[in-house]
């Protein structure tokens, strides 16, 4: 090293090679000092200087991106404990970077966004590109800002995320930008997630591309997602233009083949097509058996609407929530019990069916109260109650109704 070059730790700049940004000129003591000779108070000044530079030019690198093998979906989970939290921090301090997605999802859904942005970010600023997508997310899904999604998720998906390309189509999808999602959910499938494809088979439908809608959940299915085969069920059982329930038979069949236990409900819904109810009955409890929820709540729909058989309903229905934890079950042997007029009962079942988080139960509750008890204070006590719990039904409306202004 010349005797003209300036050491600061590991790094040193040569005065001749053209560095003027750090040259000065002061007076001191009447006489005029140039470049780098000078009073103590001077070389203080300059090495502040370049530790405020050098400083800078740290935090302006860009960290390179990097996936974590640690699975996400070890700690996205439904309920969290303090002792989950505990864990996840526990994980950064052991240096992996899966850990500040995982504190950030723990407050994502304490609502606390604020603090769940602020570790999706620590983790962004360590490069770990899950973090982009859930910062992506975040915004899209609770901080309504599509353009800030937007952002993070292309990001992520043009380094390798499926879910953020895929969550890409889904925005674009929604905004009936077909071309740009149809863009992204191809991208996605490209990385290996058939569920995109499927939403590709959706937006040909939309666009009334019937054959192309058909080839496409042809192949999800012939692929091994027995959703592709469940749809083409579907579609010929129901679709006027291509209408053959043999063909609909045929393809849920291959969709149970698969495993899906949904389908056995499928070609239960054949046969009650056909009014063949002992049939449909048959293949409704053989999904049932196999785990199928909407199979058991097709049962309970036929013993009530069709056959007219109260008794049978209810005792499916609450099979139904006792074996397969079928909150929508519990909401409709409240409502059978509400035709019943037995309203100490509907009560009860409704109150299962919400204390174990089913919004609807809410509101069913308030529509009880109104208009069958006459109750108007409780009647706005479980329409306040629907609206925080975010039940599909217009509970303003009743409020409003009742003479309630609730915001």
């Amino acid at each position: 090293m010349s005797s003209n070059d300036i050491t600061i730790g590991k790094a040193f700049f040569k005065e001749d090679e053209g560095i003027h940004l750090y040259r000065y000129s002061v007076k001191e003591t009447g006489e005029e000092i140039h470049g780098f000779s000078a009073s103590l108070r001077t070389r203080t000044l300059l090495f502040l200087a370049l530790i405020i530079l050098l400083f800078s030019a740290c935090t302006d690198e860009k960290t390179e991106l990097k996936k974590s093998n640690y699975d996400i979906k070890q700690c996205n989970k439904p309920v969290y404990t303090i002792e989950d939290l505990n864990a996840y921090k526990k994980l950064i301090e052991n240096n992996e970077i899966q850990g500040y997605n995982c504190v950030g999802l723990y407050y994502m859904r304490e609502k606390d966004y604020k603090k769940a942005k602020e570790y999706f970010n620590k983790g962004k600023d360590k490069g770990n590109i899950e973090s982009y997508t859930q910062l992506g997310s975040l915004y899209s899904n609770f901080l309504n800002n599509k353009e800030k999604a937007i952002e993070y998720y292309t990001i992520a998906a043009n380094n390798g995320e499926a879910k953020a390309s895929h969550n890409l189509g889904v925005i674009y999808d929604n905004k009936l930008q077909y071309k740009e999602a149809l863009k992204w959910y191809k991208k996605s499938f490209e990385m290996g997630d058939t569920y995109s494809l499927l939403a590709m088979g959706t937006i040909y439908l939309n666009q009334n591309n019937l054959k192309k809608a058909i080839d496409t959940f042809e192949k999800v299915g012939d692929l091994g997602d027995s959703k592709g085969y469940y749809n083409l069920g579907i579609l010929y059982r129901k679709n006027k233009e291509i209408k053959d329930l043999k063909k609909a038979k045929e393809y849920f069949q291959k969709c149970l083949n698969i495993g899906n236990a949904t389908c056995a409900g499928g070609i239960g819904t054949i046969y009650e097509d056909l009014k063949d109810y002992d049939k449909a009955i048959e293949w409704y409890k053989k999904g049932f058996e196999l785990g199928s929820k909407e199979s058991i709540t097709r049962l309970g729909l036929l013993y009530k609407t069709i056959l007219k058989d109260y008794d049978k309903s209810i005792e499916w229905y609450k099979k139904g929530f006792e074996r397969l934890n079928c909150l929508d079950c519990a909401f409709s042997v409240g409502l059978n019990y509400q035709d019943l007029k037995d309203y100490k009962k509907a009560i009860e079942w409704f109150l299962k069916g919400y204390n174990q988080g089913y919004p609807d139960s809410a509101y069913a509750l308030g529509y009880l109260y109104e208009n069958d008890l006459k109750d108007k204070e409780n009647a706005i006590k479980w329409y306040k109650k629907s609206l925080k719990s975010g039940s599909k039904y217009d509970a303003k409306y009743h409020l409003k109704k009742l003479g309630v202004i609730y915001e």
